[in-house]
């Protein structure tokens, strides 16, 4: 199905665009320590929550092909 791969497109871009962040962020010498760090757990908290995304969505589509499959 179309909508499985959009969403699984979704995610990674998703996941692509906080790594891109984050790693400039990290490498910004304009933002000083305190707020560097402070977005630096902001954005590593939004790709924890995105990768546990990712997984759940694989394990659902895992699932309903096996179901399929039966």
């Amino acid at each position: 199905m179309r909508i499985i791969n959009i969403v699984t497109n979704e995610l990674y871009i998703k996941k692509m665009k906080l790594e891109n962040e984050l790693e400039r962020l990290l490498n910004s010498q304009k933002i000083n320590t305190d707020d560097k760090v402070e977005q630096t757990l902001g954005l590593v908290n939004k790709l924890s929550s995105i990768d546990s995304d990712m997984v759940t969505w694989g394990n659902y589509i895992n699932k309903k092909e096996v179901e399929k499959k039966d």
